[in-house]
């Protein structure tokens, strides 16, 4: 295979990468409730211990997330995660394998892992196509930068789910329509994890864990990525 096509290849490849880690730095939710400005990942675990200790198993789950999205192989935070959720009586995790264990570092440091990544195997790249001296250490710096470039995508794939991930703050109603009054469906538990799917005024489409589906107040639910950290 040339070099040319190696370069589109790679071309490709950032194309992709930029859609998708670049999706995790947007901001699309609500948050609730507010972040204070030390957001961090021991911060946010040292908080979902007090809401746990507090009998507050609702802002303990959403707390542990967050932490959990910014140290993803914490073995603690996992275990607490989990007792919180059991004494809850909700299963432990939804979604796919790479969606539960797909996520090994922040997503923030990944994403400029992938720049750097991106940066380096481009640079190569070009100055083997233009056969620059010293090609053996440009082959090597382009298998690394393409490395790091997949790494990246690898990790932001996993946690992009997250995006439209939302916790039950409270016992809430699931109804037929976006309206206030609405017929109920189904009732989601306190510390339930939903997807939101869209958002029409004050209520928010989403779909739990069996795969039912209904409208929920905006107010009833915080987004486990808060806004203020999508900027």
């Amino acid at each position: 295979m040339r070099v040319s096509q190696l370069a589109g290849m790679l071309a490709a490849g950032v194309l992709a990468f930029s859609v998708l880690a670049g999706g995790l730095r947007a901001q699309t939710a609500v948050d609730s409730p507010p972040v204070s400005a030390d957001y961090s990942a021991a911060q946010q675990y040292n908080l979902a211990n007090a809401y746990a200790r507090s009998g507050k198993p609702a802002l303990a789950v959403l707390a542990y997330e967050r932490a959990r999205l910014l140290a993803p192989t914490d073995p603690d935070l996992r275990w607490n995660l989990h007792r919180v959720r059991e004494s809850a009586g909700l299963p432990d995790g939804t979604g796919s394998w790479l969606e539960q264990y797909g996520r090994f570092a922040n997503p923030n440091i990944m994403y400029w892992i992938g720049i750097v990544g991106l940066a380096l195997g481009g640079c190569c790249l070009l100055a083997l196509a233009r056969r620059a001296p010293f090609r053996g250490a440009l082959a090597v710096g382009a298998v690394v930068g393409c490395a790091a470039i997949s790494a990246s995508m690898f990790n932001a794939a996993a946690t992009f789910p997250v995006l439209s991930e939302y916790i039950a703050l409270r016992q809430a109603s699931a109804s037929v329509s976006p309206v206030a009054g609405a017929d109920t469906l189904f009732t989601i538990p306190a510390a339930a994890t939903v997807r939101r799917l869209d958002r029409h005024g004050d209520f928010e489409l989403i779909r739990d864990s069996r795969g039912h589906e209904g409208w929920v107040a905006s107010s009833d639910l915080a987004a486990v990525i808060p806004e203020s950290s999508r900027q």
